[in-house]
């Protein structure tokens, strides 16, 4: 089979989200071989980040407005698109690598013996040459709004329960990471419904996908919750104008943060504001915060624990259970603090804003 037009088809989604690039193996045409049919693929490169209605698209593909409408649905059905309905009207996008087709198909196709073999291929692709182009998520600590730690100061876009409160659509979600971790024979022991979804990417994925629910602030709450209990890492993603999820993240799992995982100096790669503090005085070496870090900052020492702050990302898990609160989280240095992601440059996910205005400006 003549392999161009997955070669035009990468370098299309290479322009998208955090990237797409090519590798040595070519194991990234493998995977769009998997995803995509030749006709699929073709359908795709008429397609843009933006909304735009079938009518559009199918003018662009020089097809007829039906069967462009039939073959974007079924595009839709394999999570490569963004669909929306608005007033009757079918709008698409086109769905990047991450976030994108690799989030829906570990939704959409978990347990299926076709998912495994797409999970090994992703999973050599993600070990073996891919390099994000940008940031993706966000590190927020757990237990750190005003009222749980008033001496803490936590600006809103840190603070995750004051996230939760600004949102009228909230959709729950299973994790994705999980799903690929359990084609791949590493069976995840945390609870798997722990990811939400915001705004355009909670509607979408219910509505236009059919996976997960809506949930309330209230049950928000306790999946927090239970998420800090079960010691899963706060990520966010967004710009400065929106927070479109909140990703509740193993460390055994989560793709960020293996990835950060395996550098000597993880701190130096995480988005956060904040990192441990440890009083030696107060610490009775009970190491209950060695396995609660994910990122393997805290060992073992004589008379307390030792913390190799280049590996701390801010995450705030093992000051939940320091029985002596030996350790607590500080802020960084105002010179060392990452405000949110500025709009111009933040390409991972598209604000829900702008795919608002992608059908406002239709009309």
């Amino acid at each position: 089979m003549n392999d161009q037009i997955y070669q035009s088809l990468r370098e299309r989604i290479d322009q998208y989200s955090i990237g797409f690039n090519a590798t040595e193996s070519q194991v990234e045409i493998e995977i769009l071989k998997k995803l995509f049919t030749p006709e699929e693929a073709g359908m795709y490169m008429n397609l843009e980040r933006a909304l735009k209605p079938v009518e559009t698209i199918a003018g662009k593909a020089n097809v007829d407005v039906d069967a462009a409408a039939s073959l974007l649905e079924k595009m839709t059905q394999k999570g490569l698109t963004f669909p929306k309905t608005k007033d009757g009207t079918k709008y698409y996008a086109a769905a990047p690598f991450i976030h994108g087709f690799f989030e829906h198909n570990a939704v959409l196709a978990s347990g299926q013996p076709e998912f495994k073999e797409l999970a090994e291929l992703i999973e050599q692709y993600m070990t073996g040459g891919f390099f994000p182009t940008g940031p993706s998520l966000r590190t927020i600590p757990v237990n750190t709004n005003a009222e749980s730690n008033p001496k803490l100061p936590v600006a809103p876009y840190d603070d995750v329960k004051k996230i939760i409160e600004s949102k009228e659509k909230i959709g729950l979600f299973p994790c994705a990471c999980a799903a690929e971790a359990s084609a791949m024979g590493r069976e995840c022991k945390q609870t798997n419904e722990v990811c939400m979804g915001f705004d355009f990417y909670a509607e979408y994925a219910i509505e236009g996908l059919g996976t997960g629910r809506w949930i309330t602030r209230e049950e928000a709450f306790e999946v927090l919750k239970r998420a800090e209990a079960e010691g899963l890492v706060h990520q966010i993603g967004g710009d400065k104008r929106n927070v479109e999820a909140i990703c509740n993240c193993c460390g055994d799992c989560c793709g960020v943060l293996r990835m950060m995982k395996q550098f000597p100096e993880p701190a130096q790669l995480a988005i956060t504001n904040y990192v441990i503090h440890l009083n030696s005085e107060e610490c009775e070496a009970c190491e209950t915060c060695i396995d609660r870090c994910p990122m393997d900052a805290i060992s073992t020492g004589e008379a307390a624990v030792s913390v190799n702050l280049q590996r701390c990302i801010g995450c705030g898990l093992c000051t939940t259970t320091c029985p002596t609160e030996a350790l607590t989280l500080q802020i960084k240095p105002e010179d060392q603090r990452h405000e949110p992601f500025d709009p111009k440059t933040y390409k991972f996910m598209r604000s829900s804003l702008d795919f608002e205005a992608d059908v406002a400006d239709q009309k």
